[in-house]
Parts: C-alpha cells; structure tokens; sequence
C-alpha cells in the first residue's frame, strides 16, 4: 500500500488536477484508490474548499466530513491525528490513498505530515519563468527526503522544452526528478454555462437544461469586414455575448459551434433566433448589463474556473499521457502496473 501526498508552491498550480487524473488512471487499471484533502485551501473553512465537490463528481467518490480544518496555519496535532486516523482506515481497503495538500501549511508542515503518513511526497509546481530556479530548489529541498519528484503544470505552449531545460537542473541536485512539463490548455479554465450565468446574474430563456456545458472562450458579436460564420467559426465551446436586437449576429453565431448565448442590456432575441437556439441546443442568456459591462464582469471569471467538469478530466489525462513519464512516477511510487 501507498499514500501519495501531493503538494505545491502556490494555489492553483494543479494538484486537484494530477490527483483526480491519477486517482482516474489508476481506477482504471483496477487499483483501489481512495482520496483525501485534510486541510482545506489558504484562507478558506473547511466548508468552503470546492475541491471535495469537485473529486465527489468527477470521481464519484465519498468526501463527507473532510477538510478537517482551516485553510491557515499553523498544522496542529488534532488535524495530524485525524488525517493520520483516516488514512490508516483507507489504507484498510485501498492499495493507494491520495492526499491532496494545502498551501496553507509551509514546506515543513508537510514534510512533518508526510512523516506521520510515511508518505511519498509529489510536488506540483506552477511554471512562472520569472522564478529563479535557486528559489524553486530551495523550497523542493525543504520537502526533505521523502520527495520523490516533481510535475510542471502550466507552461506557455511555445516554452515547455525551454520550461523543462530550466527547471530540470535546479531539481536534479536536489534529487528531486522532473517527471514532466504539462503545458497550458484552454480547456482546463473552462467554466460551466451555468456558472458564467450566475456570475452575470443572467436569466435563462432556453436551455438551462444544458447549463453544464463547457464554455472554453468568450466572443463579443458586432460589426466585422469578415462574414459571422468565419469570425465565430474560429472557436468552438464559447460564449457569444451580443446585443439581444442583433438577429443577423446571433443567426452567424448558431451556425458555428456555441456553447451559450448571452444577450445583453435586457433585449430578448426575436422568435426566429429563439427557435433556432432551441433546435441547435444552445442556451440563451439574457442579462441587464450592455456588451462591454458585460465583458468587464466576465475579467477574470475563466482564470478561477475550478478543476470540475468531466471534459477537464479527460483533457488533462491526455496531457498527462503525452507530457508526464507515468511509469517512472508509478516506478517511484512502488506501484506496480
């Protein structure tokens, strides 16, 4: 039996995303895997964290009553006893157990809880060029010994040999192996139709029944020199925002490939749009605010999306298969494939 702890350096580097793959991976080649956040992330209670939602319906997994405690320091005996308790109980019935670590707890809270677990820890590892590599080596090296590598998650998609040629060296002295360099993806900042209309405050006219689909990139629908079947067939999986009186916009947009449709400053499309939208089965949303109140909302909404759609599992277990060395990582785990 194995327990994988798994941490990073900052939030939102990854780690949901490797542990639910993996945990995936190896269900798949019939492994017992069990899963465990015992601290929920920096600043959150432990109600709050989204990710035990996120493992329960990617996975579809128990997560009732964990994270044990709050996302903020420091570590304290009552939290270590109780994830030491759990994972002794899952050791029972699984052959790994997985636990996602926080980045509210500092590089010796971990290693002092990867002690109590006589765990193997894995760090996640945000690419940022702008990080010296002495500083990305110091903080693996206080890890300590239990270490037994690293995965790059998030490098631009023309830099991820350079990412690897500069990140490799400040490990290996530190006997940590770089296992991969996973590069960005668009579809892993996706969010949910259903999430984008929340955080607009939107209505649904149709198509609420359709609200888990994955929106991947935003559109704004105006006056253009090219035809609107060739501006908005550059993309697939998006939002098209557009004023609600544009019927010849909205007309281009559904013959392409429309994740929603949101239609601002109150105006509700003509019935021909509203039909067709049905027919094509994608939601229309209406929201009070004009086009670029609209877009101004929306700043930042795809750069918190959370790692909990199914479409994002499958994508980043392709990355995985294409950018990490699975056996060597299984190798070092002592996990046999």
């Amino acid at each position: 039996m194995t327990v994988l702890y798994v941490v990073s350096d900052r939030e939102g580097a990854g780690k949901t995303a490797l542990c639910a793959t993996l945990a995936s991976k190896l269900a798949g080649m019939d492994k017992k895997v069990a899963l465990l956040k015992p601290v929920a992330a920096s600043g959150l209670d432990a109600g709050d964290d989204p990710d035990p939602a996120s493992y329960a319906g990617l996975l579809g997994i128990p997560t009732d009553g964990w994270p044990f405690g709050k996302g903020e320091g420091p570590l304290g005996d009552d939290i270590e006893g109780r994830t030491k308790a759990e994972v002794d109980r899952m050791s029972s019935v699984a052959d790994i157990v997985i636990v996602e670590g926080s980045t509210a707890l500092t590089p010796e809270e971990h290693r002092r809880l990867a002690d109590t677990l006589d765990a193997k820890v894995l760090a996640v590892v945000a690419y940022n060029p702008d990080i010296p590599s002495d500083d990305l080596a110091s903080w693996l090296s206080r890890l300590g010994d239990r270490a037994v590598g690293a995965v790059v998650n998030g490098s631009t998609r023309h830099r991820g040999r350079e990412a690897g040629a500069a990140l490799k060296p400040s490990m290996c002295p530190n006997g940590v192996t770089t296992y991969g360099v996973v590069p960005e993806d668009r579809r892993l900042l996706g969010v949910c139709v259903g999430q984008l209309s929340q955080h607009l405050d939107g209505r649904f006219m149709s198509g609420e029944d359709a609200s888990d689909g994955l929106v991947e990139h935003l559109m704004v629908g105006g006056r253009g020199m090219d035809p609107g079947e060739h501006y908005f067939g550059v993309r697939d999986s998006k939002a098209v925002i557009v004023r609600g009186d544009r019927p010849d916009v909205q007309m281009a947009a559904l013959t392409t490939s429309t994740a929603c449709m949101v239609m601002t400053k109150g105006i509700e499309p003509i019935e021909y749009v509203q039909y067709e939208a049905r027919e094509e089965g994608v939601p229309v949303i209406v929201v009070e605010t004009d086009t670029i109140e609209t877009m101004e909302a929306l700043n930042g909404l795809m750069d918190s999306a959370r790692f909990d759609h199914p479409l994002k599992l499958a994508r980043y277990s392709e990355l995985a298969d294409e950018h990490i060395d699975l056996p060597a990582l299984y190798g070092a785990l002592d996990i046999a494939v």
